[in-house]
């Protein structure tokens, strides 16, 4: 895709299933990356290119720079920032991608990892844009991209603070939204459904009633990525990616006493 030619673009939550595949793809598209994970990330990568769990031969110097960084707290987001001014290249490109997501009622969930999930989901989010956002205005471009959810603009039992943060990603995006278009600054809001990555396999609190969904319903975390590279190259503000995605994102707007969930039990991705 040529719209990612040659540009800088940092990654958070690199190394998660969708980080991964951002990566591929965009090493493909000949984009130049600054990955970022949690220090306790289980993929042992110490130097640029080296160990990624994705075919970089030949391409080490796309990857700019590695930086573990903990995202659930100021002094991670002012470290991620930090390390990227080392570097003395600009960003054209964010992927706001770090997320995490624990099961059960919420009752159930101690409350700091409830405090958890909004700080690294959606705080994280806020205090990065407030460093990164002055450096895209003097240059009056950018694009900044956010991986919300269905649980996003469907209210979700069962993971109460997780869809908490995404409806809160869902807002901030499209409010700031409104400040920064007159910059040249692009907004891409993506939607996931029900994916095969790791949150899926959260650590659960209680005895929750999650249902779990048909095989069939999962979409694979490259073609989401896919359909969100190829939505925010065409400047699309709302991204749904998949036909679960699509069928609850018109569903809402049709029969909005669906985004209550009042008869839906289950646990979104």
């Amino acid at each position: 895709m040529e719209y990612y030619r040659g540009k800088n673009i940092l990654i958070t939550g690199a190394f998660g299933g969708f980080g991964l595949c951002f990566i591929s793809q965009l090493l493909d598209s000949g984009a130049s990356l600054i990955l970022c994970d949690a220090p306790q990330s289980a993929i042992p990568i110490r130097g640029r290119g080296k160990s990624l769990p994705v075919p970089v031969s030949g391409r080490e110097k796309q990857i700019l720079s590695v930086i573990w960084a903990d995202l659930s707290n100021a002094e991670g987001c002012n470290r991620l920032y930090e390390e990227y001014r080392k570097l003395g290249k600009g960003v054209d490109i964010i992927i706001h991608n770090a997320g995490i997501a624990f099961g059960g009622e919420y009752v159930d969930i101690p409350p700091e990892l409830n405090e958890k999930i909004i700080n690294v989901n959606l705080i994280s989010i806020m205090r990065l844009n407030a460093l990164f956002l002055p450096e895209l205005i003097r240059h009056r471009s950018g694009h900044l991209i956010y991986m919300s959810s269905v649980a996003g603009f469907v209210a979700t039992p069962l993971a109460v603070s997780y869809s908490t943060s995404k409806f809160g990603v869902r807002s901030f995006a499209m409010a700031l939204h409104g400040e920064i278009r007159k910059h040249g600054i692009r907004t891409s809001i993506v939607y996931p459904f029900f994916s095969k990555t790791s949150i899926l396999n959260s650590q659960r609190f209680g005895n929750p009633q999650i249902s779990t969904l048909p095989g069939f319903c999962a979409t694979s975390p490259a073609d989401v990525v896919t359909c969100t590279l190829k939505g925010a190259k065409k400047g699309r503000m709302h991204i749904c990616p998949g036909f679960f995605s699509k069928v609850m994102w018109l569903a809402v707007r049709l029969h909005p006493v669906i985004s209550a969930q009042r008869k839906i039990q289950g646990y979104s991705s």
